[in-house]
C-alpha cells in the first residue's frame, strides 16, 4: 500500500499528487471525450461510480478538468492513506486526539505566494470553471466540494467546513448553512454588525483537510487536525481581496463575502439521502477574486457513496472510542452506506453479558446525535457485511425483546423524515435500535455452521 515516488504526506495534502498516485496504481478513470458540465458529466461518473476515480480531460466550456469518484470507495481511500480501509478512521481519530493533547504544535505558516495563487483572474468570472450540475433536479451549478474557510468574528480562530453553494451569476453564489455549523454563528455576528463576512472558498485542497473540515463541533480545531493528519503543517496563503487565508495547496480559491442581510432562491439539490434539499431563500455570496494553479484540476462529489464514506471514516473511531469506555466489550463500528453515513450503525461486541445490548444502542444514539437506526451483533458477524448483519436480524432478533423505540429525538434536518421545528433550528425523529445478538440461554442453538479453513493458493486450480 505504499509508494517511496509519492510519500503519503503528498497525497494526502496535495490533490495533485493524489491523482498521479491513483494514476500509477491503476485506480484512475480518464473521460477523454468532451463532456457537458451540465448533467451529462455526473450522469457518466455515477455510470462509473466504484471503478475509481473518474478524471473528465475535457469538459464543455472550460479549459479545465475535473475530478470525480475520489471517495466513492473506502479501499481508495486506505491506498491514499497507505493504511487499510478500516483503520483510517482510527488515523483521523488519532489526528484529533494528537491536536487535543497539544494544540499549539504543528501551527500553519502564512505564506504571499503558494500553488493556490499561481493565476489570478482580473476580473473573476464563476463561468470559467468547470463547475458541474449533478442531478436533473437541481437547481443550477453547484460547488460540493470545496471547503469555505471564515474567521469567527469573536476570537478570529479559522474554521472550515463543506457548504453547497450554487452559482447564480458570474461573481454571485448562494449558499445553505445546516442548523448548528460555525459559520451560521459568524454570520450572525457580521450581520448583528451591518458588516459582510469575508471567506475563501478552496477547491482540490487534498483528503487531510477534507477529513478534518467534515469533523463536528471541532470549530476553530479543523486546520490542526489537518496538520497533525500529514505529520507536518500546512501552508495558509493569504487572499488578493479578503482578509481570511486559503489553503496554499488548493487547485482553485474563490474569494467572496457574505452580504449582510440579503437572501436569495438556493436549490433544489441532490443531498446525501438520495432526495432533493428544496429550494429557499438563503444566504448570498459575493465573489470578489478566483484564483488558481497554474494547470488545476476542479473537484466535485456526487452525493451518495462519496458523502456517506466520508461521514463514516470520520466518525466510526469517534462513536467506538466512545462507546468501548462504557462497554468495553465493544469491539467494532460500522457506519454502512445505505444509513447515508449519518442514521445507521451496525455495533459489533464480544461475548455480550444479558442486557448489554438494549445498554449499548442507548449509548450509541447518545455518541452521535444523527443515528435513526443501530444494530448490535455478536463477534461472529461481520458489521461491514450486510448481508451478514441482515442475516443476524433474521436469525437473532426477537422483537418483544430486543427492539428499542425511541420517540421524540433529534433528527439530522436534511433527512426528509425528520419533522423540522417551526423555526428551522432542526427537528425530531424516532429512532430504533436492533439488538440481533445471540438471546441469553441456550446458545447452542445459535451456533453457526463453519468449514475447514484453507490457503488456495496450496491448490492447482484452473
Amino acid at each position: 500500500m505504499t509508494d517511496p515516488g509519492i510519500p503519503v504526506a503528498d497525497r494526502l495534502s496535495d490533490l495533485g499528487a493524489c491523482i498521479d498516485f491513483l494514476d500509477r496504481r491503476g485506480l484512475l478513470l480518464r473521460v477523454r471525450s468532451e463532456v457537458d458540465p451540465l448533467l451529462e458529466l455526473a450522469g457518466i461518473a455515477r455510470r462509473l461510480e466504484g471503478r475509481g476515480a473518474v478524471l473528465f480531460e475535457r469538459v464543455r466550456g472550460s479549459r479545465f478538468p475535473v475530478l470525480c469518484g475520489l471517495l466513492a470507495k473506502r479501499e481508495t481511500v486506505g491506498e491514499l492513506f497507505g493504511r487499510p480501509p478500516r483503520a483510517v478512521p482510527f488515523a483521523i481519530a488519532d489526528a484529533v486526539g494528537a491536536w487535543k493533547q497539544d494544540p499549539g504544535a504543528l501551527a500553519p505558516r502564512f505564506v504571499e505566494r503558494g500553488p493556490a495563487n499561481e493565476v489570478v483572474q482580473a476580473v473573476p468570472d464563476l463561468g470559467a470553471l468547470p463547475i458541474p450540475q449533478h442531478a436533473l433536479g437541481d437547481g443550477g451549478r453547484y460547488l460540493d466540494a470545496s471547503l469555505v474557510v471564515a474567521r469567527n468574528p469573536l476570537t478570529g480562530g479559522l474554521n472550515a467546513a463543506v457548504h453547497r453553494c450554487m452559482v447564480t451569476g458570474r461573481d454571485r453564489l448562494t449558499f445553505l448553512i445546516d442548523p448548528g455549523r460555525h459559520l451560521g454563528e459568524y454570520v450572525r455576528i457580521a450581520e448583528e454588525r451591518g458588516q459582510p463576512l469575508p471567506v475563501a472558498i478552496c477547491n482540490g485542497t487534498g483528503l487531510a483537510t477534507w477529513f478534518a473540515a467534515a469533523l463536528p463541533r471541532l470549530g476553530d480545531g479543523k486546520l490542526q487536525v489537518a496538520h497533525h493528519l500529514t505529520g507536518r503543517p500546512l501552508d495558509l496563503v493569504r487572499c488578493q481581496t479578503v482578509d481570511v487565508p486559503a489553503f496554499a495547496n488548493s487547485q482553485f480559491v474563490i474569494e467572496a463575502e457574505v452580504l449582510p442581510g440579503l437572501r436569495e432562491d438556493e436549490g433544489p439539490f441532490g443531498e446525501v439521502t438520495g432526495f432533493y434539499g428544496g429550494r429557499d431563500r438563503r444566504w448570498v455570496m459575493r465573489v470578489t477574486a478566483i484564483t488558481h494553479r497554474a494547470a488545476p484540476v476542479l473537484h466535485t462529489v456526487l452525493s451518495g457513496h462519496e458523502v456517506w464514506n466520508t461521514v463514516g471514516l470520520t466518525a466510526e473511531a469517534a462513536i467506538f472510542r466512545a462507546l468501548r469506555a462504557r462497554h468495553p466489550d465493544v469491539i467494532a463500528v460500522h457506519l454502512p452506506p445505505g444509513g447515508c453515513g449519518f442514521y445507521a450503525a451496525v455495533v459489533q461486541v464480544d461475548g455480550s453479558a444479558p442486557g448489554t445490548g438494549p445498554a449499548v444502542l442507548r449509548a450509541a444514539f447518545a455518541a452521535f446525535k444523527s443515528l435513526q437506526r443501530v444494530v448490535v451483533v455478536d463477534a461472529d458477524v461481520d458489521p461491514f457485511d450486510p448481508v451478514d448483519v441482515d442475516w443476524a436480524l433474521t436469525t437473532r432478533l426477537d422483537a418483544d425483546r430486543g427492539l428499542l423505540v425511541l420517540p421524540g429525538e433529534e433528527g439530522h434536518i436534511l433527512n426528509p423524515m425528520v419533522t423540522a421545528a417551526p423555526d428551522g433550528s432542526g427537528g425530531t425523529v424516532t429512532k430504533v435500535g436492533l439488538d440481533a445478538t445471540v438471546p441469553a440461554g441456550d446458545r447452542s442453538r445459535f451456533e453457526r455452521v463453519r468449514y475447514r479453513d484453507v490457503d488456495l493458493a496450496d491448490y492447482d486450480i484452473r
